[in-house]
């Protein structure tokens, strides 16, 4: 009998949806459900709020942002 899971859907650009698939990779695919294609996956509902905030601390980073710059700058991923 098939299993269901509860998912959210993400859509964000393909880099972002980059970071997400080596997060999952990294994690033994403990986020993605689905992957549906260079934009959008269905990923663990529990998971959602982890994975916007590992993918914001990348990207800050990679941006050498400061904590001061962080409330100014986002994420596609709200």
């Amino acid at each position: 009998m098939p299993k269901a899971q509860k998912g959210a859907l993400i859509q964000c650009d393909p880099p972002q949806m980059a970071m997400i698939r080596k997060l999952d990779e990294e994690s033994n695919h403990d986020y993605i459900i689905e992957d549906i294609d260079d934009k959008t996956c269905l990923v663990r509902e529990n998971k959602v709020e982890e994975i916007k905030r590992r993918v914001k601390e990348i990207m800050d980073r990679a941006m050498g942002g400061s904590e001061e710059d962080e409330e100014e700058r986002d994420s596609d991923l709200d």
